[in-house]
């Protein structure tokens, strides 16, 4: 990767080696310029002139969220002023300009308690203007004062600040939950709020949600949203689907299903949400019982694992339960890998065996390693990796040492070596590796690098507000979307939360279909051989991980299968000639990209992706 390219080699090989390179090594902070912001100490000087900047806009008002750099970089400076400029940022709240009054909102929100005097003229700001940056202040400043202008106005309100309400305020999200007179909207917005927040309040939010779940499900008939009706019973699914049929239970017990193993105490009434057998609360009661890892899934997964349509969340819940599967799990796992007609469908076959742990799949594993699809290969190395393996190292470090120098999938490399790393508790250099004895966080090719205080993440520019009439104009939380794709009269709508997970989920009239929570970090939608594709992907800690899934309808009903595992984290990609999609990634170490530790390996790959899902190395010429 770090050699010289052929002459003749493809242009868009070209640049997407070159961007892969650029962001795998860095590239050195320059001074401040208007586009770019890592550098934001050099904007402006002192309160004068960080307001002047703040107000100064070029061009018409194109309706977009988010601040230019030059106002958001105005906003960060005068967020660091004392008490003495909140009077001047007060009257801006009123300003003619949508864009000023929402650098003004920026600026307080930054101050915290330094702009308590703000409040009443934010909550007046926030009544005139529901869906601007008004609340984002507010949410900083956690004043119960703002609670009853919060509850009035909470489906005209970005979900991008709901998510960040404090101690004070975001119980008033659980109040909306519990009262039995909230719409659908407000239902499903809250779902989706307090989902993303689920790392927050634990010990307080949790039994409250217990206590709402029990008394759901004491009623003989479940309660749905007034004014809604279920015309004929939904055909059955084994996705979280929530419309006008979902009974309140169902949002209940998604919100906790998202604390995973911190809700586990719930697990007696998301068993007793099961066996009421209601076609929408039943797969979100199973998806719960998966994330508290009760034993009290398995045979409801094993069930989904028999039906093609929910295949893929069947082998995802089996990789979330792990060893609590062992051992029934393991024939039909073993099966599967044998006969599956997809190579998505036998190599999560062989990650699910993997996290089951039984030693009964050892031998189909190995051989597994060198089976005809690249996919399958990469699995199975990862899986005979695994922590439930390790009494088994003498005999397979031979087999990983060999994947790591020899074998063609550079994931089945990655893995291997990952493996290696954790029985020999010591890092083992990639062939392919480059050489960085400095790594700092740059921007090229499209993407961005997003440093945070324990990850570096990669995300796309967000995407552009969509027109109206699209399907995903009225999406709500679509300000903070990773992904946003109009699919027909439907919208796949993504949100990526870095290590802390994100979700994917399709948005129709009336209708919210969440595919994949909270583990997913979708970034782009790349459409290839006629097939919508999500590229997904995080850096962190040890290295970073990337993966490729598949969205496609069934009779209605959406799903996302994870199609294709990648050799890290995504960075750049393209499609070639054929329509195959070339995917620059990074597998770089955290403490590598933050300390600059030398003689740190970075290994970059640019592979290529077919349309039956096999992936190959590119050499610098194109060739595969």
């Amino acid at each position: 990767m770090d050699g010289e390219l052929k002459s003749g080699c493809p242009r868009w090989l070209a640049g997407l080696v070159s961007a892969v390179v650029a962001l795998a090594l860095g590239c050195a902070r320059q001074t401040w310029k208007k586009e770019d912001v890592m550098t934001w100490e050099g904007c402006c000087k002192g309160a004068d002139a960080c307001l002047a900047l703040l107000q100064e806009v070029h061009g018409p008002d194109t309706g977009e969220q988010w601040l230019s750099p030059e106002q958001s970089c105005a906003a960060w400076k005068l967020g660091r002023e004392g008490e003495d400029v909140v009077p001047r940022l007060i009257p801006l709240l009123r300003h003619a300009d949508r864009r000023v009054r929402g650098g003004a909102a920026q600026a307080l929100a930054k101050m915290e308690e330094k702009a308590t005097d703000a409040l009443p003229a934010l909550i007046e700001a926030y009544a005139r203007e529901p869906g601007g940056m008004a609340l984002h202040a507010l949410a900083s400043l956690d004043d119960e004062r703002a609670a009853p202008a919060i509850v009035r106005y909470l489906l005209e309100s970005p979900t991008s600040a709901l998510a960040h309400l404090g101690p004070t305020l975001a119980p008033v999200l659980l109040d909306v939950l519990e009262n039995p007179e909230s719409s659908w909207e407000e239902l499903v917005l809250v779902r989706h709020v307090l989902s993303r927040r689920a790392s927050m309040y634990t010990e307080t939010f949790v039994p409250r949600l217990r206590a709402l779940l029990a008394r759901e499900l004491e009623e003989p008939t479940l309660r749905r949203s007034p004014g809604t009706a279920c015309p004929s019973a939904p055909a059955p699914g084994c996705e979280a689907v929530f419309d006008a049929c979902t009974p309140r239970a169902a949002y209940v017990a998604s919100v906790l299903a998202a604390y995973g193993r911190q809700g586990a105490k719930a697990a007696p009434e998301a068993l007793q949400a099961l066996q009421r057998a209601d076609v929408r609360l039943t797969p979100v009661a199973l998806q719960a019982l998966v994330a508290f890892g009760s034993p009290a899934a398995v045979p409801g997964v094993l069930e989904q694992l028999a039906v093609p349509e929910c295949r893929a969340r069947a082998l995802a819940s089996l990789v979330s339960l792990g060893d609590v599967a062992r051992p029934v799990a393991t024939e039909p796992l073993l099966r599967l890998l044998a006969t599956g007609e997809e190579g998505w469908e036998r190599a999560r076959a062989a990650e699910a065996l993997g996290r089951v742990g039984d030693a009964a799949a050892l031998e189909a594993l190995r051989q597994a390693v060198y089976a005809p699809h690249s996919e399958v290969q990469a699995a199975a190395v990862d899986a005979l990796g695994s922590y439930a393996f390790h009494t088994h190292a003498e005999e397979l470090v031979p087999l990983l040492q060999r994947v790591v120098t020899t074998h063609a999938s550079p994931v089945a490399r990655s893995h291997a070596r990952l493996a290696l790393e954790g029985l020999a508790e010591q890092e083992v250099r990639h062939a392919e590796s480059i050489d960085c004895t400095c790594i700092i966080p740059g921007r090229s090719g499209g993407w961005t690098l997003c440093e945070g205080h324990t990850s570096l993440h990669l995300h796309w520019e967000k995407p552009k507000a969509p027109p109206r009439g699209s399907p995903c104009a009225a999406v709500p939380g679509g300000d903070s979307a990773s992904v946003l794709e109009a699919m027909g009269e439907a919208c796949l709508v993504g949100w990526d939360d870095g290590e802390f997970g994100g979700t994917l989920e399709v948005h129709e009239a009336g209708r919210v279909t969440v595919l994949e929570e909270p583990r997913a970090n979708p970034l782009r939608v790349v459409r290839m051989h006629g097939a919508l594709v999500v590229v997904e992907g995080l850096a962190h800690m040890y290295g970073g991980a990337g993966r490729l899934v598949r969205v496609d309808a069934s009779e209605g009903r959406w799903r996302a299968t994870p199609w294709v595992t990648l050799p890290g984290a995504p960075m750049a990609y393209a499609l070639d000639d054929a329509g195959d999609l070339v995917v620059g990634t990074t597998n770089q170490r955290l403490d590598a990209v933050v300390c600059g530790r030398a003689g740190t390996f970075a290994p970059a790959h640019v592979v290529r992706v077919t349309g039956d899902g096999r992936l190959a190395s590119v050499e610098p010429d194109g060739r595969p």
